[in-house]
């Protein structure tokens, strides 16, 4: 039931029997609907997500200027990608951005209290946290030197080679949203051949 969250550990390091196992213990496993809101603005966030199956975008709310909010898409994972909002799950305080599915999904989570515990008893469950989080900072630092360099069509050509599959699944408004271009250009974009 777990192997795919066992099978992305080990990916960063090979893992032990004893750290599978207590692994397995702690994970917890549910199904969702499409546009289920698995974190709200100002909740904290207490979980490490991974996606079995399914889409899911983290976002938060901007002024637009007229006295309302609209949620701009700060991320997307896809399938065996792990996520949380990592200010929210470091620090413990209220989190400023949202996460919702884009399809219906299957998803497996540890909380931050039993993953803190495996941190402080299990050094090799340290090391694999570490990897994890190094690759993403290194996803973070990628995005944001696309999204300072490059221009409109750069950009979603970039996504689309980084992210095929999302490219291909992610309604174009979040799209739009995730590069800041408007949706119109993104509709334009993706219509040349």
């Amino acid at each position: 039931m777990y192997y795919e969250f066992i099978s992305s550990l080990g990916e960063a390091l090979p893992v032990e029997d004893q750290t599978r196992i207590l692994f397995q213990q702690r994970l917890k496993i549910i199904k969702v609907p499409k546009g289920r809101v698995l974190l709200s603005d100002g909740e904290v966030c207490d979980k490490l997500w991974f996606l079995q199956s399914g889409l899911v975008r983290g976002y938060h709310l901007a002024p637009d200027g007229q006295n309302n909010f609209r949620d701009v898409t700060d991320w997307f994972a896809g399938e065996h990608d792990f996520f949380h909002v990592a200010d929210s799950f470091v620090k413990q305080v209220p989190s400023r951005e949202c996460i919702e599915t884009l399809e219906p999904s299957v998803l497996i989570y540890i909380t931050r209290c039993d993953l803190y515990e495996l941190y402080a008893t299990h050094p090799q469950a340290c090391c694999i946290g570490r990897i994890i989080a190094e690759r993403l900072v290194l996803t973070h630092q990628e995005l944001l030197r696309d999204m300072r360099t490059l221009s409109a069509s750069e950009k979603l050509e970039s996504f689309r080679t980084r992210s095929r599959d999302l490219f291909n699944r992610v309604p174009q408004k979040y799209i739009a949203s995730y590069l800041g271009i408007s949706e119109n250009y993104v509709s334009k974009l993706k219509a040349r051949p």
